[in-house]
């Protein structure tokens, strides 16, 4: 029996503790799986942070530099797109009068007196060819006839329509046909001396964009570019600002 017991016995099989108890390589494996769970979630989390950022920041920069009465003001272009639901104004002050800021608005666009944003970023993605060379920093007179109706060039390709003109107060630009609705409306209103006179001193030029969706497949578009936006009208507003204050005469 006892010869018996010792042939009949159970014998440990080789390799057990390894396959069931987790041996080094599959630690290894483990701890690798484990790397690459918590860098998803970490760039998930990172994603999502950097989601919620944007958002606030759009939503802060959406009447960046307006007062309450400028965003609640019924302005020119309105009504062209009366039902999209984005809509900014924004606004900068300038120590020169209407007058003197009109022609800088007039000469915008594409192979015009650019854009006053960020030229760099414009002829990287092939829309940055201004006759200047970069967006003007003088007032070009080959470029001031403007008329309802003329186009205003975005690129090779795309371009804005002239839908209001009303010198020196306000120009609507917008996106003729296609998947977006675009209105973009500039306004100029005078700013008078504190101790009184007709003549103004300066300007606050107040610009407001209205932007939606003609299809289903661009609301996606609308969020990020609404962000674009943003980053390039305030570079825009402050550039033309400076250059208008700095210029000669």
């Amino acid at each position: 029996m006892g010869s018996g017991s010792r042939g009949g016995g159970v014998r440990p099989v080789a390799g057990r503790r390894s396959r069931a108890g987790g041996g080094p390589v599959a630690g290894r494996r483990s701890r690798g799986a484990d790397v690459r769970r918590a860098r998803r979630r970490t760039g998930a989390l990172g994603v999502v942070w950097v989601g919620l950022i944007l958002a606030v920041v759009t939503r802060l920069g959406r009447n960046a530099g307006a007062t309450p009465s400028e965003v609640g003001a019924v302005l020119p272009g309105d009504g062209i797109a009366p039902q999209v639901r984005r809509v900014s104004t924004r606004a900068v002050p300038i120590a020169a009068p209407p007058a003197a800021v009109w022609p800088w608005l007039v000469q915008m666009g594409y192979r015009r007196g650019g854009w006053y944003a960020i030229d760099a970023l414009e002829r990287t993605l092939g829309v940055g060819d201004f006759v200047t060379g970069g967006s003007a920093d003088r007032v070009v007179p080959e470029l001031q006839d403007l008329a309802v109706g003329d186009r205003v060039p975005l690129s090779e390709y795309l371009h804005l329509v002239v839908a209001h003109l009303d010198a020196p107060r306000s120009l609507v630009l917008v996106l003729p046909g296609g998947p977006l609705v675009w209105v973009w409306s500039f306004n100029l209103f005078p700013v008078l001396p504190e101790g009184g006179g007709a003549e103004p001193v300066g300007t606050r030029l107040v610009v407001r964009t209205r932007m939606g969706a003609r299809a289903g497949w661009t609301r996606a578009l609308l969020w990020p570019l609404e962000v674009g936006h943003l980053v390039m009208e305030q570079v825009q507003l402050h550039r033309v600002r400076r250059r208008i204050e700095t210029a000669d005469g």
